[in-house]
């Protein structure tokens, strides 16, 4: 079933150095709309310089996933919206300004008007998109009209402007440089309304348009051509092109022979460089150098701080606005689906009262004009009246067109419409799942399979917030209970989990109904120097939130330090690459699941690093009694997976551990044979056991427990001969 759907790279995740790889200028948009509208019925992309959006109306977001891809693997970077109301909720915000760099900022609206605006020139929006993209701009401006949020100082203008008074510029004695004439250029109008300034050049590939901007703010203008002869002459340089100059590209400043790159490495006084371009206009390596103070788009995102915190007290209100818009258009958007039955019996009163006027009039003899018109009015009053309850009722229904026997069937029977085309879908199916990328990407995958199996169903997304995201994991189902109480009121249908997450507690009222086909079970080491484990240097900085890999990672390589971390699959990659760790350990599932494996150093093996028990497994959870839902999850249940982990959470249950307990186990079927290889240890890591058993596969839970037992006792008596020799 179509839907709202999209795909997104934006600051909040992606590093400047990213953002510029799939900036997309207007030419590229109009391509990237064209081609993808191939595909879907409707496609619509902002692109700035804080992101790129790609929002459509089809099946599913993976078509938006797999168009990116030509531009390299940047799928960690990337934020799924894979239904309607997780889109509309993501646009919305962003138009209210809570996803901009500087939030509340008022150009963002204005951005995608006109992206709205390249979209209707290229015939790739329809009414679906553009009811959606003219209620976000509403939101937008509702938001600043009735909350503070943009009227505290946090703009790329004021900004700038602070950045000359914090650098003691005197713009009445400085020379300034514009680059480029598109949208970050007009912000400078801004900073220019606040002071004269001695000299103003503005430089354009487009003379003709950097001519009109020298006129109005009475400065000169100058082809991008004739920069070199500038430089030496300029105080403040702004650039705000979409890479049309790199001034100053070479990568050896200091021993290049260009006299540009000359005259950045040896000013006769400060100069201040501001890049609002993406990509970027000036080599960053400009900060290394003396006398010259260069600030890219990252840096201005530090600077916005002080302007945000003032903004921060209105987000809660502004919250309140998008939540209330974003259910107006999701209830509309479901109604919208039922309006062909709504439009054709609203025509249908219109013919017949026409017809009827048409027998009236000719009766009545001699009429004026003023008493033609009031009884048409009449007539109309008349249709409106008679069809008032109708067309209400039919609006509720159109919010459950799942339902069996729908009643909107009935409708368009007692009003003779049953040739109007209306998708029915005989159920809706609410999938609930956690708001990561991992977690949704997990979930979409369930759904594309689930609609294979049962196309006629309705799958809809829900986002459920656990403790585990507030980064409170120290709560036995950190990531898991939020959804399980959902499930058991009824919100949501089938709940998607990592499952190795899920406590071994089983929650009364609620069953597996499915585990799925595993995923590759193995950890992946990854490394900022790309050196597998075993070649790291001594001392170096390991990263990882399992006991279970510390243990095994001081096994192989007892010289090096373990250390905590935390947050999602992503973050943890950001972390180390901020330079918080040499390395970090995660699942390959994960990272597979996320097309993430190129950042990968390293695949340890099952004998090297023994997987979590349940890792790289789905598990399906449904309500008990549920048996619509059952029967619809069993077909995607994976048999011997099912039997495999079942062993692994008896090993689990014997040991009396949980996720965060030093154990770890990884069980294989190999025809009615059962091969299960275990891990204990003890608590301070300093006695670890590992053994492996095997049996028929019926019996494999009683396996799992003799292994758990026999490990435990290893253990216990290794602990005891050491205390005893000890004394």
């Amino acid at each position: 079933m179509n839907r709202i759907v999209g795909i997104e790279l934006s600051h909040r995740y992606a590093p400047i150095e990213v953002r510029e790889q799939l900036a997309l200028n207007s030419e590229q948009t109009e391509q990237a709309l064209q081609e993808l509208k191939q595909v879907y019925q409707e496609v619509f992309i902002i692109s700035t310089c804080n992101r790129l959006s790609l929002y459509a109306f089809g099946d599913s977001y993976l078509h938006l996933e797999k168009y990116l891809e030509r531009f390299g693997n940047y799928s960690q970077y990337l934020t799924v919206l894979p239904d309607t109301k997780i889109a509309v909720q993501n646009l919305f915000s962003t138009a209210a300004g809570l996803e901009s760099q500087a939030i509340g900022e008022h150009q963002i609206v204005g951005q995608i008007r006109d992206a709205l605006d390249l979209a209707r020139k290229n015939k790739t929006i329809g009414p679906i998109l553009d009811e959606f993209i003219r209620q976000a701009i509403h939101v937008g401006k509702r938001s600043r009209l009735e909350t503070n949020i943009g009227k505290h100082s946090a703009s790329l203008a004021t900004v700038g402007f602070e950045l000359i008074n914090k650098h003691d510029f005197n713009l009445n004695d400085c020379n300034l440089l514009l680059v480029g004439t598109g949208n970050m250029a007009n912000l400078v109008n801004t900073v220019l309304d606040r002071s004269s300034i001695n000299k103003l050049f503005i430089a354009s590939h487009n003379l003709e348009r950097a001519s009109e901007m020298a006129a109005e703010w009475d400065g000169e203008a100058v082809h991008v051509s004739k920069l070199p002869y500038l430089l030496a002459d300029v105080d403040i340089i702004i650039g705000g092109t979409q890479g049309e100059v790199n001034l100053l590209a070479e990568k050896e400043i200091e021993n290049s022979k260009c006299t540009r790159a000359q005259f950045a490495a040896s000013p006769k006084k400060p100069k201040l460089l501001i890049d609002f371009g993406l990509p970027r206009n000036f080599n960053p390596n400009l900060k290394k150098l003396d006398n010259i103070h260069l600030y890219d788009l990252d840096d201005i995102k530090k600077m916005t701080f002080e302007g945000l915190l003032k903004r921060h007290n209105e987000i809660p209100q502004v919250k309140e606005i998008i939540n209330d818009e974003v259910s107006k258009f999701t209830e509309a958007y479901y109604q919208r689906k039922a309006a062909p039955v709504i439009e054709a019996f609203w025509n249908g009163l219109n013919e017949t009262k026409d017809d009827e006027l048409k027998w009236l009039m000719p009766k009545l003899g001699e009429v004026t004009k003023e008493q033609k018109k009031l009884i048409e009015k009449f007539a109309h009053r008349m249709i409106r009246k008679i069809s008032k309850n109708p067309m209400e009722q039919m609006h509720e229904m159109a919010q459950n067109l799942h339902f069996t026997d729908n009643p909107i069937n009935t409708v368009k029977k007692v009003f003779d419409l049953d040739e109007v085309e209306l998708f029915v879908p005989k159920r809706r199916v609410i999938i609930g799942t956690r708001g990561s990328k991992l977690a949704l990407t997990q979930t979409t995958h369930v759904i594309e399979q689930l609609k294979t199996l049962d196309p006629q169903i309705e799958y809809i997304t829900k986002i459920i917030r656990t403790s585990g995201d507030d980064g409170n994991i120290e709560v036995m189902g950190a990531f898991t209970s939020a959804i399980q109480r959902a499930l058991l009121n009824k919100t949501v249908d089938i709940a998607v989990h990592s499952y190795k997450d899920l406590p071994i507690e089983q929650v009364p009222g609620l069953q597996i109904g499915a585990i799925s086909e595993r995923e590759d079970v193995r950890d992946a080491f990854l490394s900022n120097s790309g050196k597998p484990l075993r070649d790291l240097p001594e001392g170096s900085v390991i990263g990882t939130g399992s006991l279970r890999r510390q243990i095994q990672i001081l096994q192989i390589r007892p010289d090096v330090e373990v250390k905590f971390i935390q947050g999602n699959l992503d973050g943890r990659i950001k972390k180390m690459k901020d330079g918080g760790y040499d390395a970090i350990i995660l699942a390959v599932a994960g990272l597979k699941r996320l097309g993430m494996l190129a950042e990968v150093s390293e695949f340890l093996t099952e004998e090297e690093m023994i997987p979590a028990v349940c890792q790289g497994a789905l598990a399906l959870e449904i309500r008990e009694g549920d048996k619509t839902t059952a029967n619809l999850v069993q077909k995607l249940d994976d048999k011997n997976v099912h039997l495999a982990t079942d062993a692994e959470r008896s090993f689990l249950t014997a040991c009396g551990g949980g996720c965060n307990f030093p154990l770890a186990a990884y069980a294989q079927i190999d025809g009615n044979s059962i091969h299960i290889k275990g891990l204990y240890a003890s608590g301070d890591g300093t006695v670890v056991e590992i053994d492996t058993i095997q049996g028929h596969k019926n019996g494999a839970n009683r396996l799992a427990e003799q292994l758990a037992n026999d490990l435990m006792q290893k253990v216990r008596d290794r602990r005891l001969a050491a205390e005893t020799s000890s004394k």
